[in-house]
Order: C-alpha cells, then structure tokens, then sequence
C-alpha cells in the first residue's frame, strides 16, 4: 500500500522518514496501538516493505496474535534461534500490559527485545487496541528497549479532507468527506479508503 503522509499526522517527518528512523535503530521494540481502523496494520505492512527492500529479498516474519503460543516459550526459542527478520505481535493488549496487573508473560518478552536489540536489525512489533499509553508496562518501553509507542487516532475532518484530496486526485471535491462523517468529528483510516474505494469504483468506466 502508499501510504499518504496525511493518514499519520502524528509521525513527525512523515510515514517514509519514520519507518527509515525506526531500521536504522537499534532499538527492537515499536508499539502501535489505538481503535480499530486507525491503519496500524497498514503502517506494519508497510514497514515490513522496507525492511525486504533493504535486505533485497522478502523479510522473513513471524506473526502471531494467539494468547496460548505467547503463554509458551517455544515461540520465542523460535525466534531467538531462527532468522526471522521480524516478530509481529497482532492485538497484543493482554501481553503489554504492566506485571503489577498480573502479567505473567511479558518477561519472556523483555528478554528476546534485550536479545535482538543489536541483533542484524531484527525488530518486534506490536499492535494493540490499547487505549492509554500509560497502561503499557514501563520497562518493555524504556528508552533503549523500545524505538517509539505510536498512539494512532482518527482523524479530524480537516485532517481527513487532507488525505481525501492526496486520493481524490481531484476525481471528488474534499468538501464531500464531511459528508460522510455523519455529524461526528472525526474519521477512521477504515471509512476513508472505503469511502474512497466506493466513490471512484462507481466512477469507473
């Protein structure tokens, strides 16, 4: 997918200049995490793009959103002695959580961030609809551990009139998206690119 700077206001340097920032550190872990819709998947995608094109083939990953292999160590032997390049953890809001809230888990985390932090740039990623930053535990995003925790949001009307004209291409006026907001304030990712895909499908020829 392109992926427009204006679908992530909150990435300073835009989407490109983040995802470069984030491969060139040495820091394994990313945390993205906000409502459903709000294009975490699509920016994961597109990271794992960048990673294939530096390496010059496709990234190897390993992608799980399953409780009961995350409560097992093999997973993680898995990745700490394979050559995967990446490890996706996919609505990962049980395993963030602090230890003090009975996470019993997120140890065997915070030992393969520490093994791979410098480790030929193998990164961990994590994808969560947690809603507060400050319910994640402190030590699996320390500075050093963990590049950058993303809170991803709708965005403003204004907002997505922005990214409404970057896929419009002048095909539908900006003006139409507040339309379809329906009276709310805000728009996901999701029902813009939908909104899109309908109104220039049934532009089609």
């Amino acid at each position: 997918d392109v992926l427009f700077d204006q679908a992530y206001p909150q990435l300073e340097g835009g989407v490109a200049g983040f995802i470069e920032r984030y491969l060139e550190s040495p820091s394994a872990v990313l945390v993205l995490h906000g409502p459903p819709g709000t294009g975490k998947t699509r920016l994961i995608r597109a990271i794992l793009g960048a990673m294939s094109r530096r390496l010059g083939a496709q990234a190897r990953v390993m992608v799980t959103s399953d409780a009961c292999a995350l409560a097992a160590d093999e997973i993680f032997t898995r990745f700490l002695a394979g050559s995967a390049d990446a490890f996706v953890v996919e609505d990962a809001d049980h395993l963030l959580r602090p230890r003090a809230d009975g996470n019993e888990h997120l140890h065997r985390f915070l030992t393969v961030a520490d093994g791979v932090a410098h480790a030929n740039g193998r990164k961990i990623i994590f994808s969560s609809n947690l809603p507060n930053i400050g319910d994640m535990d402190d030590a699996l995003i320390r500075p050093g551990r963990c590049f950058a925790r993303v809170r991803l949001r709708e965005l403003t009307l204004d907002e997505a009139a922005q990214l409404w004209r970057e896929l419009a291409r002048g095909r539908e006026r900006a003006a139409g998206i507040a339309a379809r907001a329906g009276g709310r304030r805000a728009l996901s990712l999701a029902e813009i690119y939908q909104a899109a895909q309908d109104a220039f499908l049934r532009r089609a020829p």
